[in-house]
């Protein structure tokens, strides 16, 4: 529990430097348009290509967890499911933005009151059982390991340009989303400790630990509701992934990095759709989890310098919220840190590298392309 507070205090940090930083904007693109503001096209280009990739990354990530975890109920393979899901998702976007907005709202309110309900039957029957531990070299790997159920809350500051008043709304969506779910997380891992630690190997080794606690604490009904809830939490976050990632297509193709038709919704969707299939297919969900998170914490690195850069680039450029310098400083330092902790392997960094390398190769085409008469 004190890993995922602490990765929840860190990450609130870096979250008020993106509300800072989303009350000077409404238009689309987020740490992209904040990088390229701060220190030129390429770094802007290389941050936007990033997060691009995140989102089409966890999105195939999470969408094979939902293959892993739909076989609770059936016997299905785990990459085909994913597809299907992605695929879906794919379609309903390609409908129209309203349509992709009402389902992750739809499946965003369906996974928070049982996970909601667990975490207080928790902290009441499981919570006086639970044992945490505080050493310093775990409590950072736990942080790290928590980073990638923690991201997302950046993704409300990607289609800021469809937002009504985004300056407004789009930061206390940012501070707001981080700060319940890091209090949730923090109640279901303190649930988990106290219902499973008498087990062999604790809730640590429980291959699926919430619906084991829910079995322990209530019955077996209660492991098949948050086992369907974990089906419906997977699918919430690739609904809210699959509607955000196009929108960095769209962001770098208004200012020419990527072709023209990217700057609407439709083939964007069906870029971000196909590469997401292909990710789920080719990678292992261990893999696509760990280079998530590197990509993850250098975004959230540069999007903290962006902030404190930005303070004296454009001083006067108006704000609603204005933060003490420190803060962006502390954030960046925390996002350094983390990244620092995961000890990344050469074959994660080669492979980020690798999807620079193809970013820019495909801004250079574009490039050459788009300068024929």
């Amino acid at each position: 529990m004190a890993g995922v507070l602490l990765c929840g205090a860190l990450c609130v940090l870096i979250a008020f430097c993106f509300a800072e930083l989303s009350s000077m904007y409404d238009r689309s693109g987020g740490p992209y348009v904040y990088a390229r503001d701060a220190f030129g096209s390429v770094a802007g280009f290389a941050v936007g290509w990033l997060g691009m990739s995140t989102g089409v990354l966890g999105l195939a990530a999470v969408a094979l967890g939902f293959g892993t975890a739909l076989q609770r109920f059936a016997s299905v393979p785990r990459a085909p499911a994913a597809c299907v899901l992605i695929l879906a998702l794919g379609v309903i976007n390609w409908i129209g933005v309203k349509a992709g907005g009402r389902t992750s709202t739809a499946l965003s309110v369906l996974k928070i009151a049982p996970l909601l309900a667990l975490a207080l039957v928790g902290v009441v029957k499981a919570a006086p059982h639970a044992r945490v531990s505080l050493e310093p070299h775990g409590l950072l790997s736990a942080a790290f390991l928590s980073v990638f159920m923690m991201s997302g809350f950046e993704y409300a500051a990607v289609p800021a340009g469809e937002v009504r008043e985004a300056r407004r709304t789009v930061p206390l969506a940012i501070v707001g989303s981080i700060a319940g779910a890091s209090l949730l997380y923090a109640l279901l891992q303190v649930t988990a400790l106290g219902a499973l630690g008498a087990l062999p190997g604790g809730a640590a080794q429980a291959e699926q630990p919430l619906p084991d606690v829910a079995a322990a604490l209530v019955g077996g009904w209660g492991a098949q509701v948050i086992g369907l809830t974990a089906v419906i939490s997977m699918v919430g976050f690739c609904a809210g992934v699959a509607l955000v990632a196009p929108r960095y297509f769209m962001a770098m193709a208004d200012d020419r990095y990527l072709p023209a038709r990217l700057r609407q919704v439709r083939p964007a969707v069906v870029v971000s759709t196909l590469l997401a299939c292909a990710f789920s297919v080719l990678l292992g969900y261990a893999s696509l989890v760990d280079v998530s998170n590197v990509v993850i914490l250098s975004g959230y690195a540069f999007t903290c310098l962006a902030c404190f850069v930005l303070r004296f680039r454009r001083p006067d450029q108006p704000r609603r919220i204005r933060l003490p310098l420190a803060v962006p400083a502390i954030a960046f330092a925390a996002a350094v840190a983390l990244l620092i902790s995961a000890q990344p392997q050469l074959s994660q960094w080669k492979f980020s590298g690798a999807l620079l390398c193809v970013g820019f190769l495909a801004w250079a085409a574009t490039a050459l392309v788009e300068s024929r008469p």
